[in-house]
C-alpha cells in the first residue's frame, strides 16, 4: 500500500516543490539549502553500505536529510529516541562534536528527533531548538499545535524551529 500512496501524495503535494512560494529568505534558504541539497556529502557511500537493504529503500532519504540538517544547524546536544541507532549514526556524522542523548538533559536542547509526541520535551525547547518529528503524517495534529515559529512539513518528517525573529509560518514541502 505504501508503494501505491507515494506518487499519490507526491502529485497532491506536487506546487510545494523547491521552495516554490516560498516568500521568506530564511525558509527559502533552508528548503534549497538543506532539504533539497543535491550535493553527494562525503558519510553518504560509507553510512548507506551499512543500512540494511530494506531501510535502503525507505528511510535512506530522512536519514540523508538528518545528516544535513546536523550539518547545517552544528548543534551541541541532539537528543534521539532509545531505539534511533541508524539516525544517530547519521547525526554524528553530520556534526561529530555534538553530544548525543537518549535522555531530555538538565539544559537546553538544540536539535530534537522524536518518534512519536513528546510534551516533556517542549520543557526544554529554547530559542535557538529545532525539533524533527518523524511519521508526521500520524501525528500531524500535534506538531501542528507545538508552539514552534517556522514549521516545515515534508509528509513523513517535520522540521520545527523555535526561533523567535521569524514570522510564524507553516510550510508544506514535496520532499
Amino acid at each position: 500500500m505504501h508503494k501505491l500512496t507515494n506518487p499519490i501524495i507526491w502529485l497532491a503535494r506536487f506546487r510545494h516543490r523547491k521552495g516554490y512560494g516560498v516568500h521568506s529568505p530564511f525558509a527559502f534558504r533552508f528548503i534549497t539549502d538543506v532539504i533539497y541539497e543535491r550535493t553527494p556529502y562525503y558519510a553518504y557511500a560509507e553510512q548507506d553500505k551499512a543500512l540494511p537493504l530494506s531501510m535502503r529503500f525507505r528511510k535512506r532519504k530522512g536519514l540523508h536529510l538528518l545528516l544535513r540538517l546536523a550539518n547545517h544547524l552544528q548543534p551541541e546536544t541532539i537528543v534521539i529516541p532509545h531505539n534511533a541507532h541508524w539516525e544517530k549514526q547519521y547525526l554524528h556524522n553530520g556534526c561529530n562534536k555534538a553530544r548525543i542523548l537518549t535522555h531530555n538533559p538538565e539544559g537546553e536542547i538544540d536539535l530534537c528527533l522524536l518518534t512519536e509526541p513528546a510534551d516533556s520535551v517542549l520543557k526544554h525547547i529554547s530559542n535557538n531548538s529545532v525539533l524533527v518529528l518523524d511519521n508526521l503524517h500520524r501525528h500531524r495534529e500535534w506538531f501542528r499545535n507545538i508552539p514552534s515559529v517556522v514549521s516545515f512539513d515534508l509528509y513523513d518528517l517535520g522540521i520545527a524551529f523555535f526561533d523567535k525573529q521569524y514570522n510564524k509560518q507553516y510550510y508544506i514541502v514535496n520532499f
